[in-house]
């Protein structure tokens, strides 16, 4: 199965890059200063030498998500995208330049996974079939270093219908799912996945974001789970481990990534105020739950857009879409971390307006 793409042989519209420090360092185990949340202008982006070459997104809207685009990751600048194909359901890192994506299987209640590396110049080349066809629809997908492992969480086709995440290993083959998740309102169960899946390295460990639920459906505290890869199929609530638990309000745990090793996990939570919105960014440890130091502050547009947080392969840098201009002639600001300097460089892109059509909500990436 091929790739129909459109390669952007010119520079996108409105794209700037700015650069701003994050603060300083606080004491281990004790929470930092504050980062500053004004973006001060700069020279540049990150060597582009360190910063991954490009990465993959797709722009959501109301009805769904948008085809694979491809970016450069310095920039912003758009070089490659899907011309008219299906949109991408979930979206995954794989390693270095390589993405899994899930897409519908013609009009039925189907997906497919698919790896897809890049080429030269960020050009995405075949789609080479994953794991089983899956029955419904893929929320969600986080894949290890070479993509050996593969996670999936999957909603049923109708409400009612089971939601679960299950485990697709490429060596042997074999899937092991569970179930009890609640997703999108769609699926029953006492466990509501809120942000997107994600795995480490070496695929042993699951963490996501989301919400314990009473037996009446109603969110009783915002939690952070992890899930060993290997635990036995069963009830995901029985199964997985909270990590972080917070009240049912503001700030919402909107979203996290795993370190490469396991150890740390990358929490994005976001607080709405009069004037838009604060995306937070702070980094935890994973056996304990300790915050360990916070990493940036993004203010942003308000709305309903989420966190689609990303980290690089190497584990260094972050991937944050996090503001959204209004629909008219939208502008998305997509942040992107540097964990160790702890610096923020923002790309402002230009997106397309709606034209009558669905607006643009946000975008998923991964790189």
């Amino acid at each position: 199965m091929g790739l129909a793409l459109v390669v952007i042989l010119g520079g996108a519209t409105g794209i700037t890059v700015n650069l701003t420090a994050a603060g300083s360092h606080g004491p281990r185990g004790s929470p930092s200063p504050s980062p500053k949340v004004e973006n001060t202008p700069s020279s540049g982006a990150f060597a582009q030498s360190v910063l991954p070459p490009f990465f993959a997104d797709a722009v959501t809207t109301g009805e769904g998500n948008g085809p694979l685009q491809v970016r450069v990751s310095a920039s912003g600048r758009l070089v490659a995208q899907e011309r008219n194909g299906a949109g991408v359901s979930a979206l995954a890192a794989a390693g270095t330049d390589s993405f899994l994506i899930a897409l519908q299987v013609g009009d039925g209640c189907a997906t497919r996974m698919y790896r897809v590396q890049l080429g030269d110049r960020g050009r995405p080349g075949r789609l080479s079939p994953l794991g089983p066809e899956l029955h419904g629809l893929v929320w969600s997908l986080a894949g290890s270093a070479g993509d050996r492992v593969i996670s999936y969480a999957v909603s049923g086709c109708a409400k009612g219908d089971p939601g679960y995440i299950g485990v697709f290993d490429a060596g042997t083959q074999r899937s092991r799912q569970w179930g009890g998740v609640n997703l999108g309102g769609v699926s029953p169960g006492n466990v509501a996945m809120n942000g997107a899946l994600s795995m480490s390295a070496d695929g042993r460990l699951l963490a996501f974001t989301g919400w314990n639920m009473a037996g009446s459906g109603l969110d009783t505290s915002q939690v952070v789970r992890v899930l060993p890869t290997d635990a036995p199929a069963g009830n995901l609530a029985e199964r997985s481990r909270v990590v972080l638990t917070r009240p049912v309000s503001q700030p919402e745990l909107a979203a996290v990534s795993l370190s490469p090793s396991g150890a740390s996990i990358y929490l994005c939570t976001q607080t709405g105020t009069r004037t838009g919105r604060v995306t937070t960014i702070a980094s935890y440890r994973t056996s304990t739950g300790e915050l360990q130091q916070n990493l940036a502050g993004l203010r942003g547009t308000s709305g309903q857009m989420g966190c689609s947080m990303a980290l690089d392969a190497s584990g260094q840098f972050l991937l944050v879409p996090y503001s959204l201009g209004p629909a008219g002639r939208p502008v998305l600001k997509v942040a992107e971390i540097d964990i160790a300097a702890r610096t923020v460089a923002t790309l402002t892109i230009q997106l397309p307006g709606s034209a009558g059509m669905d607006s643009p909500t946000g975008m998923i990436a991964a790189w």
